[in-house]
């Protein structure tokens, strides 16, 4: 076959590989050199192992997948109605508190709707982190909550002292007059 190579450390041909783990091995080991058939061994053996122990994973797994159909073929029809009336329990409990979140916004934004608020979602989630510790939510609480928050947030409600403007140009007694009457106005100025 083919003659015996070492290799060292730096890649570099040579006689023998010198081993430098520290913890694990002594002093007299570390002193050993190992030629390249005995490391090209020791990588195809732990390759091997790796290999089958990704196979005995797979396998574990398809295992696993046949135990839980067995037992689920082992229930009696009434543990599997059991196992379904629990299941439409939990789905239904999930939609009763979907369906709760919603009234609760519902209130919130029915009673937001006259008090002038410039952003509604901040104003629905102030409002729904404040009504996170209520029990009883009707449209009062929810009133008390909005006015509670346009007192201590003022920013939030639009201001009603908002003007037009004439846009760049001033109306000034403009009615009746002819654009040659505007024009000499101008020039005079």
């Amino acid at each position: 076959m083919a003659e015996d190579k070492n290799i060292n450390p730096e890649g570099l041909d040579g006689d023998e590989e010198e081993v430098t783990e520290d913890s694990d091995v002594n002093e007299e080991e570390k002193d050993k050199k190992f030629d390249y058939n005995y490391v090209k061994e020791l990588r195809e053996e732990a390759k091997k192992y790796r290999t089958d122990k990704a196979q005995l994973k797979k396998d574990f797994e398809k295992i696993q997948k046949q135990l839980k159909e067995i037992e689920d073929a082992k229930l009696t029809d009434s543990e599997k109605d059991k196992k379904k009336i629990a299941d439409l329990e939990k789905k239904l409990t999930d939609i009763e508190a979907k369906g709760k979140e919603k009234d609760i916004e519902n209130l919130i934004v029915t009673a937001a709707a006259g008090k002038n608020f410039a952003d509604l979602e901040v104003v629905k989630l102030l409002a729904q982190k404040e009504l996170a510790s209520e029990e009883d939510i009707d449209g009062k609480v929810v009133a008390k909550i909005l006015d509670k928050i346009a007192k201590e947030k003022p920013y939030l409600i639009k201001s009603d002292t908002t003007t037009a403007s004439g846009g760049n140009f001033e109306k000034r007694d403009m009615e009746g007059k002819t654009p040659d009457d505007m024009f000499g106005e101008f020039l005079k100025k």
